[in-house]
């Protein structure tokens, strides 16, 4: 008898235990809040928080050689109407929507016009490789990237990169 109540006893603490898990949603308002405004890199650092000047690619290019590129952004405006614009140089930004997808990851898409150079450029690259890209309702095309928070602050925030990278951004 004691070990049947034993069991019947683990058995309810586990989907007891299941119900909380499934039923226990993150609050998106206090971390969109805490998100809200405009983030200047400071820094990447590597796993050894070790300051870095490049990221080095997983892929060589098509000389062999390693493929470095410099480790220098982008700011990040990250607006309130879910919006947001990654400024990578001054001629050079993606503006796109954001949202979170968990507690601790931001998704940001970036909508690519069909007729424009990089819209263009997709298409050759679809007809070349045979793959199709995620597009809107209009034929556009769009771009998600995933940016998984470490950790956010008042004034500072750092993002994974890659798995291999932290970037430091400070709130301007």
């Amino acid at each position: 008898m004691k070990i049947a109540t034993l069991i019947i006893s683990f058995l309810c603490f586990t989907s007891f235990n299941l119900k909380a898990q499934t039923n226990n949603k993150f609050d998106t308002t206090a971390i969109e809040k805490s998100l809200i405004g405009k983030w200047i890199f400071v820094e990447a650092l590597d796993k050894d928080n070790k300051k870095v000047d490049y990221f080095i690619q997983d892929y060589k290019g098509p000389d062999g050689k390693e493929i470095k590129i410099v480790a220098s952004g982008p700011d990040v405006t990250i607006n309130k109407d879910h919006s947001y614009v990654k400024k990578f140089t001054e001629k050079n930004s993606d503006k796109g929507t954001w949202k979170l997808i968990s507690e601790n990851e931001i998704e940001f898409e970036m909508l690519i016009l069909k007729n424009s150079g990089q819209g263009n450029m997709i298409i050759q690259t679809q007809k070349l490789l045979g793959k199709e890209c995620r597009t809107d309702e209009n034929g556009n095309f769009l771009d998600a990237s995933t940016d998984k928070i470490l950790s956010i602050e008042k004034d500072r925030m750092t993002i994974d990169h890659e798995g291999k990278y932290i970037l430091i951004y400070k709130r301007k």
